[in-house]
């Protein structure tokens, strides 16, 4: 088959153009990865803002020049040219006002679809696991700041932002997913750093103790998002990056047990994910993955680092076998 006949079946198909045939079947069209959907969204919404941003300059210089012919007209002693600069203060008063309508709602509205086309896309990556059931995606749902301050991790939490909560199932148990940034209190003019920023995930357990155990994996560069909410709690273990807090003579080898701490170790603590604390009660486990821009950030005006949220869809594996002791 000719290579334009390929590309002629397959517009949009790279193995086409690349003129591999074997991957594509006869008459139809290879399925675009998420990483394709979401670059092909953002590049137009970007090259729109873009387009929207050259035109609102050449109508402000525009404006100018308008509005200085006006006034000229209005200071001038000719009746007429004075008429004609007051019709034209109106006429450009509703233009404006028209402009405004008309433009108002068109990029919230663009940024609202785009947006949500990257949870779902990359959603749908993140959750594609056999394993994974029942899932169910609360956009317009948030994390409350009460529970997170409950999982006694971080203090002097305030508030809370939050998107692209879900809750489903993993190999039978229960879990809750959400990104957040759990912000603090405010106790000087300028607003000090979010106490949390990254991934959130719990699920509940069938442990049974007293108190509470902290596990603590932090980057050896520079550790971030720390723990802050220790102070009744004592270093029971420290090697390296690895640090477990818990009450005082806690025996956190048989309630945790080997093959948890073991999963929780191949948490890899570099690159985007900056710092990992777990939660551990009687009755429920909590997961903070602290992640820089590359994986928090929605891409706009650079591509989804496809790299970085590949990792976090690793990381979120590696958390959820651990708290359903697979």
């Amino acid at each position: 088959m000719e290579e334009q006949e390929l590309k002629e079946q397959c517009e949009n198909c790279a193995e086409a153009i690349e003129n591999k045939p074997a991957d594509v079947d006869e008459g139809q069209v290879a399925e675009k990865s998420y990483q394709e959907v979401i670059e092909e969204a953002r590049t137009g919404i970007y090259q729109d803002y873009s387009k929207s941003r050259k035109i609102s300059n050449i109508l402000m210089f525009g404006l100018v020049a308008v509005i200085a012919g006006i006034m000229f007209m209005i200071v001038s002693e000719n009746q007429v040219l004075q008429i004609i600069g007051y019709v034209l203060v109106a006429l450009l008063f509703i233009g404006l006002i028209i402009y405004y309508v008309l433009n108002r709602k068109k990029f919230p509205d663009k940024t609202k679809k785009y947006v949500e086309l990257v949870a779902d896309k990359l959603n749908g990556r993140m959750f594609e696991d056999k394993h994974f059931s029942d899932m169910v995606f609360e956009r317009e749902k948030k994390l409350e700041v009460v529970d997170l301050v409950g999982d006694g991790i971080y203090a002097e939490a305030v508030n809370i932002n939050s998107r692209n909560v879900v809750r489903g199932v993993y190999k039978g148990h229960h879990f809750a997913y959400g990104e957040a940034a759990l912000l603090r209190t405010m106790n000087r003019k300028k607003p000090l750093p979010p106490l949390f920023v990254g991934h959130y995930v719990s699920m509940p357990n069938d442990l049974q103790f007293d108190g509470r155990y902290i596990v603590v994996l932090k980057s050896f560069q520079e550790p971030n998002d720390l723990p802050n909410a220790v102070g009744d709690l004592v270093v029971l273990e420290e090697k390296e990056n690895f640090i477990i807090y818990g009450p005082e003579g806690g025996e956190y080898q048989k309630v945790l047990g080997d093959k948890f701490l073991k999963r929780i170790k191949k948490l890899n603590v570099t690159n985007h994910l900056l710092n990992v604390n777990i939660a551990i009660w009687g009755g429920r486990f909590a997961a903070y993955l602290s992640y820089d821009d590359a994986v928090m950030s929605v891409p706009f005006d650079k591509p989804l680092n496809a790299e970085a949220f590949e990792d976090a869809c690793g990381n979120l594996k590696i958390i959820l076998q651990a708290f359903a002791g697979e």
